[in-house]
């Protein structure tokens, strides 16, 4: 049986804790996980900061109950909106005229970073792509001979105030942080295949509040923007438009499926507000805000395609996520249509768990167990060196 591990996610509206192990085929398996709804984050900000302990607690005690062991470490994942993405260009000799792991460390080790912001913490450096005397853009380089090594470098940044927070929520929990991962890289690599990011990527995890749009490369985040806009917003929409609460207009939102509106096959959509009785609306008006909202979205989304280092071309693929509007019916196809890009909504074999709105929690221990699995023998494994890099304060940027 391989070593039980635990991870946490703190979501725009939900934290969950989810307990897992690494099977002999395939990925790993979970045995067990807790959710808890609390008001969440929004614009970088906790809503009601003295309700996230509560929500804490009651994730970790639902997780613990059903493996009936206490959690006293967990790999806690950074949303988004906390996290920075800075690429840099680099170079550096080859020693010995053939490429080692060596000459890759060295090569971005040297790369200047100009970054003075000394609220962020330095906790990710990946290659991008490397350039050889050919000019052509490579992935792995290893072995290969040359003179020199020129690409680009990926550096992820934290906000330093996230760590000292959840650190202090976590230890009055009884819970030490193993280590502080980016969820934009974590499920990155987890939901979209190799193939596909080695030819570049776009990951879309559209939130209750907040929409990620990630460009990957290779192993590498290249670019990241966090639109305040969501799932939540449609919602709103539809309460202040239709004058009903919010609660009517999820249950809306949550039964609405795109496209009828073009069969003529609906008229009215029902929903019945607490203690009342059934209520109908127009699903021609409800089709209208609801269609606005996700166009408005999806320019913004396309506006932060055109700022990314590597180009967001008509054929790159875009992979969904979240649980603000992948499991509507019909959002894939409507995302397609105006982001004009194919859109893919990946497939997780987990029981009880395969919706998008589960993906970046088990996207996180994923990412624990490929790190552990790929550390070298010799060396400390690549969690570890993840960890430490998070609380070394000499990793800071400093300017330059």
């Amino acid at each position: 049986m391989g070593k039980v591990e635990a991870a946490i996610e703190f979501g725009t509206s939900k934290i969950m804790c989810v307990v897992g192990r690494p099977k002999s085929i395939g990925r790993f398996e979970v045995l067990s996980s807790g959710a808890a709804r609390y008001e969440g984050i929004k614009g970088g900000r906790w809503l009601n900061p003295e309700n996230v302990e509560d929500a804490l607690a009651k994730a970790l005690y639902i997780a613990e109950k059903k493996t009936r062991k206490h959690i006293r470490e967990a790999c806690v994942g950074v949303p988004g909106t906390f996290c920075k993405v800075v690429c840099e260009d680099g170079y550096c000799d080859v020693r010995g005229g053939v490429v080692t792991k060596e000459d890759i460390d060295r090569f971005v080790g040297e790369t200047q970073y100009a970054y003075d912001d000394t609220a962020y913490s330095l906790v990710s450096s990946v290659p991008v792509y490397f350039q050889l005397d050919d000019e052509n853009r490579y992935i792995d380089i290893i072995g290969t001979h040359a003179g020199s090594i020129r690409g680009k470098v990926s550096f992820i940044l934290v906000k330093k105030r996230y760590i000292e927070d959840m650190t202090e929520l976590l230890r009055r929990s009884g819970v030490r942080p193993k280590a502080f991962i980016p969820e934009i890289l974590a499920e990155s690599l987890f939901l979209v295949p190799v193939e596909e990011r080695d030819a570049g990527a776009v990951l879309l995890n559209i939130g209750y509040y907040d929409t990620n749009v990630t460009v990957v490369y290779g192993d590498a985040v290249v670019y990241n923007k966090t639109i305040h806009a969501g799932g939540m917003h449609i919602a709103n929409d539809l309460s202040l438009i239709m004058n009903i609460d919010v609660d009517m207009s999820e249950q809306l939102k949550k039964q609405f499926s795109f496209g009828l509106e073009n069969s003529g096959s609906k008229i009215y959509d029902y929903v019945k507000p607490r203690g009342g009785r059934m209520e109908r609306f127009s699903h021609a008006l409800i089709s209208d805000i609801i269609e606005a909202r996700v166009e408005h979205l999806c320019q913004l989304i396309t506006e932060a395609f055109a700022q990314s280092p590597i180009p967001v071309a008509r054929r790159t693929r875009v992979f969904l996520s979240g649980g603000g509007i992948a499991m509507m019916k019909g959002a894939k196809e409507t995302l397609e249509r105006y982001l004009k890009r194919q859109v893919r909504l990946t497939r997780i074999e987990a029981p009880q768990l395969s919706t998008p709105n589960f993906y970046t929690a088990l996207a996180l221990l994923d990412y624990v167990f490929e790190s552990e699995y790929f550390g070298e023998p010799e060396k400390e494994p690549l969690l570890k060196r993840f960890s430490d890099k998070m609380f070394d304060a000499p990793q800071d940027i400093k300017g330059g």
